[in-house]
């Protein structure tokens, strides 16, 4: 039996809606917006903020965070200054904090850092709207904020949580990620994945699939080490011959039978997931009937447990972060130590460009459906 969900039916919106609907609603003169951000070099960074300082003007207040790693390229720090200097300049009540991403240690703790840099110096009193743009924030930044806000939300009845981002796949293939080799749970996404109660669950990973993760794949698969996988493809896709390739650079991980000293998958053509790539509320609804599929089967055998790991497109996670919000997941990945940016293709791409996307996660549109709130705390 399905069980009930948060987000069904779900607020969300797309392209020129979504612009529409940012520029509308929050000019509203009784709303009050506090917006998070990133502050980096990715050249999204200041399209939605624009949008949201041209509509509600003074009303607007800013928490932008610029991501620090190691040893940064002297372009990148060039153009992310640039970024800060002009979110600066659209926002009077706003404020930079440098967040570094890496311990001493090495490890990976920006999304730990970034939920208590929040919880000091975020204040939401007279606020109505929260916004979470995701659009130059990293995974493992953005996830556990979204988590925390949503924490936060539910305990402020006013209080009205949004998430976005602006999807544009060409800036996504101008930047390539360098993993720090080493796979680990998302701050506050650990869903029992070392608990002693889940040792003889049936894990099943979804690992969602974008190009040129290998190596990042293969890191997350030896910690999971889960009993099935299945692969989570976009389509329809932007491009129509995404999946293909994406098929084409992984087959050989799915094959049942391949190199005796590599790791494969066992994944036939059942296994696979395919989700629109335009709409993330496909996506979490297609997690959350996989769940409840599994749920009755193996309750009797060590139960089910579902592992995400959102490694394709941003706008499509976003599906993967309802889910996880809802049901608990654990979420694994590879926190990124460095970026190696193409800024030819960069500097080519339109800053307009590219889809804006809104989710609205919790508040007013939601009255009347509070016993439907799924989230684990």
């Amino acid at each position: 039996m399905n069980r009930p969900r948060r987000w069904d039916p779900c607020i969300s919106h797309r392209g020129d809606d979504a612009v529409r609907f940012v520029e509308e609603y929050f000019a509203k003169d009784d709303r009050r917006i506090q917006l998070i951000a990133g502050a980096g070099f990715d050249p999204r960074t200041s399209q939605l903020p624009q949008i949201l300082s041209k509509a509600a003007g003074p009303r607007l207040s800013a928490l932008f965070i610029r991501e620090e790693r190691p040893s940064p390229a002297k372009e990148i720090v060039d153009v992310a200054d640039a970024n800060e200097k002009s979110l600066r300049g659209l926002c009077a009540g706003c404020a930079v904090e440098r967040l570094d991403i890496f311990d001493i240690d090495e490890a990976a703790v920006g999304g730990r850092r970034a939920t208590a840099l929040l919880n000091k110096l975020l204040t939401l009193a007279n606020i109505t709207d929260v916004i979470l743009d995701c659009s130059a924030l990293s995974v493992g930044v953005f996830f556990p904020i979204a988590k925390y806000l949503y924490q936060r939300a539910g305990g402020n009845s006013g209080l009205n949580l949004h998430v976005a981002v602006l999807d544009n796949p060409k800036t996504d293939g101008a930047i390539v990620a360098e993993s720090c080799g080493k796979a680990s749970p998302l701050h506050a996404f650990q869903g029992g994945l070392n608990l002693d109660s889940m040792t003889d669950a049936a894990r099943l990973w979804l690992p969602q699939l974008g190009p040129g993760k290998r190596e990042v794949l293969r890191l997350v698969h030896q910690l999971v080490k889960p009993h099935a996988v299945c692969p989570i493809l976009p389509f329809p896709a932007t491009h129509p011959r995404d999946p293909d390739q994406l098929i084409e650079e992984y087959g050989d991980l799915f094959d049942s039978i391949g190199d005796p000293f590599e790791t494969t998958w066992h994944v036939d053509t059942r296994d696979l997931v395919f989700a629109h790539q335009k709409n993330p509320v496909d996506l979490y609804r297609t997690i959350l009937r996989i769940d409840d599929a599994r749920t009755p089967v193996f309750e009797a055998m060590g139960r089910s447990q579902l592992i995400l790991s959102p490694m394709g497109n941003k706008a499509l996670s976003l599906g993967i972060l309802m889910a996880a919000l809802e049901r608990d997941f654990a979420v694994v990945s590879v926190e990124s130590i460095a970026y190696n940016v193409n800024f030819t293709v960069l500097n080519s791409v339109a800053a307009s460009s590219g889809e804006l996307v809104h989710i609205w996660l919790h508040g007013d549109a939601y009255v009347g459906q509070s016993s439907k709130e799924g989230l684990s705390q």
